[in-house]
């Protein structure tokens, strides 16, 4: 159904008209389940009115998560933990792909209106204290945000990762890697003309747990004092079997 609404949308007549857009993953939900290594979505679509002008944005997003971010300092020979600064809603995942670099295709300020980018996401709040970080630490602190993320490939950019093809369809592939957290992801594709963003359109998409990984994750969910209980009766056991293995003669 979705291919054949693609399909009726680029035979619409191309000529002044306004500008639309479909699009759509190839799955709707990705199962994590024991050996689970990553996988790759396929996010394909269609435009109407495209022109020369056009360029196309996709992101995808995973749930947000409230990060602190803490500066080591040595006190007394011991290192401690000092000036926390909080990130609040930065997405636990973030993905883009676009049909050109993204600073050629609009200016830094419509892209952060329309929290596009990576450097859009970083909003720090310093804590109320006497050594808060000045603005070029701050920078020193997005950074290392930044830096974890692509670490561990939760963070990635891929200018040109957009193809534009014939007759105004267009795909763009995904990649989620083995750490992807669980939750609920929105797909959003930008056709922007001109540097200003003239259609989008939003779909979702639901990681999950899955066999024996979403009985662990919903038992440390729904009953997290049972589950640690369990966990150090578990490592209580398994250093007496241990103790019993290696103190023999």
């Amino acid at each position: 159904m979705m291919m054949l609404a693609l399909a009726l949308l680029v035979q619409q007549p191309m000529v002044n008209e306004a500008p639309g857009i479909m699009a759509a993953l190839t799955q709707e939900t990705v199962e994590i389940r024991e050996n689970f290594a990553g996988t790759s979505l396929v996010l394909y679509g269609a435009t109407r009115g495209l022109t020369l002008r056009d360029e196309i944005v996709v992101v995808l997003r995973g749930p947000d998560q409230d990060l602190r971010v803490m500066r080591k300092r040595r006190s007394f020979g011991i290192w401690v933990n000092t000036a926390p600064v909080d990130f609040p809603t930065v997405p636990s995942y973030y993905a883009m792909a676009s049909s050109l670099p993204i600073d050629v295709i609009a200016s830094p300020e419509s892209l952060t209106r329309n929290g596009i980018g990576l450097e859009s996401l970083l909003h720090p709040q310093t804590s109320p204290d006497e050594d808060d970080p000045d603005e070029t630490e701050l920078e020193n602190y997005r950074a290392a945000v930044l830096r974890a993320g692509g670490r561990d490939a939760l963070y990635a950019e891929t200018p040109g990762g957009v193809d534009v093809l014939d007759g105004g369809l267009f795909r763009a592939v995904l990649k989620m890697p083995p750490r992807t957290p669980v939750g609920n992801y929105t797909a959003e594709v930008y056709l922007f003309r001109d540097g200003r963003p003239v259609a989008s359109r939003t779909t979702s998409l639901r990681v999950e747990k899955a066999g024996f990984e979403r009985l662990v994750y919903e038992f440390a969910h729904n009953a997290p004092m049972i589950y640690g209980l369990f966990c150090v009766a578990l490592a209580m056991l398994a250093g007496y079997l241990a103790a019993l293995i290696f103190g023999r003669d």
